[in-house]
């Protein structure tokens, strides 16, 4: 086979790979997908200097249509709470522009860097809480929320995730109840996928090193070979989920993005 043959087969195994565990597992699938891009864009000649920036901003660019469908469902459910909506949303769209201008001037390693122990931290506290882990019995005050709301937004644009892995873990330690947590994650990846991919594409017109097929940092030959595969198995993998223990697949996924974590970390500084 040749090379484009191997990398577009690649691309729909991570499609169909990244679908089915964000379904098992409830995130957005970016956790997921960034270590795949991270091991295979270099393949496809992403120059180094660019490769987190490319791999974020081809992450959220595939988050987006889950995030609306999700987002929706939630709405339709009713449990979006519309006026604590109102602070977290602003606050959390800022912490994304602010994202958006700092890895304007960062460097693809730091960004990996900070995804590696992000997700290190992320994988610790799942495998030693439960959703039932809280800090208050009633969420802060508005300081707290738009803080809150900020230091995710940031976080998730410079890791490439839509932020469900931050936000439903924050808001239940805070005491907001856990169906709730999950319909403001599910607006909150809304908000990030679409602002943090628009801002990627614009930051990243005219930057040298990106793949030929390219709109900023968005690689659009893997949106377009990976977009139906992960909407295919997404379902796939919540019909496993709700069959399946969730003390049980949090442990699983804790430990599997706890190994991810550790390779990266040797890699970066090893």
């Amino acid at each position: 086979m040749d090379y484009w043959t191997i990398y577009i087969l690649s691309l729909l195994a991570a499609g169909l790979a990244s679908g089915f565990v964000a379904g098992l597992f409830g995130v957005g699938g970016g956790i997921v997908r960034i270590p795949i891009f991270l091991f295979l864009f270099p393949i496809l000649g992403i120059h180094a200097d660019v490769l987190m920036h490319v791999a974020a901003g081809t992450s959220l660019a595939l988050a987006i249509p889950s995030a609306i469908m999700a987002s929706r469902a939630q709405y339709k459910a009713g449990n979006l709470d519309l006026d604590f909506l109102k602070v977290w949303v602003p606050a959390l769209i800022l912490g994304v522009l602010i994202g958006i201008f700092t890895m304007r001037y960062v460097t693809s390693r730091f960004l990996e860097q900070v995804f590696a122990f992000v997700i290190l931290i992320v994988s610790i506290q799942m495998f030693f809480t439960t959703s039932e882990f809280k800090i208050t019995k009633e969420f802060p005050g508005v300081a707290i929320k738009a803080l809150s709301a900020f230091l995710i937004g940031l976080i998730s644009i410079m890791t490439g995730t839509a932020g469900g892995s931050f936000t439903t873990p924050t808001l239940t330690a805070f005491g907001y109840r856990i169906h709730r947590s999950i319909a403001v994650a599910s607006a909150g990846g809304f908000f990030i996928s679409i602002v943090g991919a628009t801002g990627l594409v614009i930051s990243g017109i005219g930057i040298h090193g990106r793949p030929a097929f390219s709109l900023g940092y968005i690689d659009l030959t893997a949106v377009l070979v990976m977009i139906v595969p992960i909407i295919i198995m997404a379902p796939l993998g919540v019909k496993l989920a709700v069959h399946t223990s969730q003390d049980r697949l949090r442990k699983v996924f804790s430990i599997f993005l706890f190994i991810v974590s550790l390779d990266m970390i040797r890699t970066l500084y090893f």
